[in-house]
């Protein structure tokens, strides 16, 4: 893994939303798919400003691979929360974490990277056609409940085998609904687990099919 941590130590974190540790697990996922040269695309449902976005599509492009990148996000901030997310305290209010569509396209054009394939809107509202056919990695980063099983349910019937799926706040104690989702998804699919494992405080599952 010394090319992963060439890119993270060349570029710069466009934001603090991800630490270099966990940006490492991130990509560390994503190159087991690209060793075994798994077809299929990369989704990332969250992506804020692009951070971990532009060190996708680093490492997608640095393995010769073609493999296209997909974006999710509302660009609208946090929804509200639900009964999983713990209701207690001011922190990760609606609206939180903002950023834009335009903010994105903008830091991969800096970067000299091209334009990934960027989806505006709710994980839940998205159509069958804002989805790759197939998806050989996933990250998502959510933070609540809802928007990580909106995830899992956007991404059911794409995965091929061998596809690995990171998700962020598992173990994050102030995002209580992120662990729930992950948890709960794990026990209705038992027989698409091959490996579940945290590291950095996230959730990577391997799967088969």
């Amino acid at each position: 893994m010394d090319n992963i941590e060439k890119l993270i130590n060349k570029y710069a974190l466009v934001s603090d939303q991800i630490d270099q540790k966990e940006l490492a697990t991130v990509l560390e996922a994503l190159q087991l798919t690209l060793d075994k040269h798994i077809g299929g695309d990369v989704v990332e449902f969250g992506c804020y400003k692009g951070t971990t976005s532009l060190f996708l599509m680093r490492l997608i492009m640095a393995s010769g691979q073609q493999k296209r990148l997909w974006l999710y996000d509302s660009f609208q901030g946090l929804p509200d929360k639900t009964a999983e997310d713990g209701m207690i305290g001011d922190e990760f209010r609606p609206g939180e974490l903002a950023a834009t569509k335009a903010e994105v396209v903008r830091n991969f054009a800096h970067a000299n990277l091209p334009k990934p394939i960027i989806k505006k809107g709710w994980f839940s509202d998205l159509s069958e056609n804002d989805l790759p056919d197939k998806v050989s990695f996933a990250y998502f980063d959510g933070d609540y409940y809802e928007s990580i099983m909106d995830s899992f349910n956007q991404c059911a019937g794409r995965w091929v085998d061998g596809a690995m799926v990171v998700i962020d706040d598992y173990t994050n104690s102030h995002l209580p609904g992120a662990a729930l989702a992950v948890d709960k998804w794990v026990s209705m699919h038992q027989s698409l687990v091959r490996s579940f494992t945290v590291k950095n405080s996230l959730a990577i599952i391997s799967l088969v099919l």
